[in-house]
């Protein structure tokens, strides 16, 4: 029998929620947890409950035994082949009638803005802002530049390749998970795309 209410966040940073299977794949949640490992390696100080995990390599949890799944500024972090393949392990893993919710960077907003920019050096700043550039640094944190970039149209059709028949732009805290306040993030509300589905 699946368990009724498993809750999934991935990608989880620092945030990680009272309640929910908190993952991410820093190397420095390892490093961490390491004998005077915070002050060795000077890194973040990552909460007792995010457990170190890459999604890519599939999710640890049966068939159709997560109620909800919940992802924030993670999947622009993966290439389009990547991203689709752990939304169709989302898919796999939720009961019926489950739910994911994606929360990425919006293209849009940075494209508008930087259309109306009167600044001569706008499109320096754009590409900056998209933070494409892949470095060395990627080996000590894999998430610390984007792989691509989602806007609505394109986060809704990772969901309907994934699998979703239904997925739907949401707002910040609007949602069928009935405990969304205590995992979104207002400071991201301003630059971010929402979309959700049940599956």
């Amino acid at each position: 029998m699946p368990q009724p209410f498993v809750k999934l966040n991935i990608g989880s940073g620092l945030s990680g929620a009272p309640g929910w299977h908190n993952i991410d794949n820093s190397p420095t949640v390892l490093l961490s947890r390491l004998p005077f490992g915070r002050k060795l390696f000077k890194t973040p100080p990552w909460p007792r409950d995010v457990r170190h995990y890459d999604v890519t390599k599939g999710l640890p949890f049966p068939d159709q035994s997560v109620l909800y799944i919940y992802s924030s500024h993670t999947f622009e972090h993966f290439a389009w082949e990547a991203s689709l393949a752990v939304a169709r392990e989302c898919f796999r893993v939720l009961q019926p009638a489950g739910i994911l919710r994606i929360c990425v960077p919006n293209l849009r907003i940075a494209v508008n803005d930087y259309l109306q920019s009167s600044d001569p050096l706008a499109s320096h700043f754009f590409v900056r802002r998209l933070s494409l550039a892949h470095t060395f640094h990627d080996l000590v944190h894999p998430g610390a530049n984007h792989s691509q970039m989602f806007d609505e149209r394109s986060l809704l059709h990772l969901f309907r390749e994934a699998g979703f028949p239904q997925p739907a732009v949401k707002s910040f805290l609007k949602s069928s998970i009935d405990d969304i306040a205590a995992i979104e993030l207002p400071e991201r509300k301003q630059e971010s795309v929402y979309v959700e589905a049940s599956r």
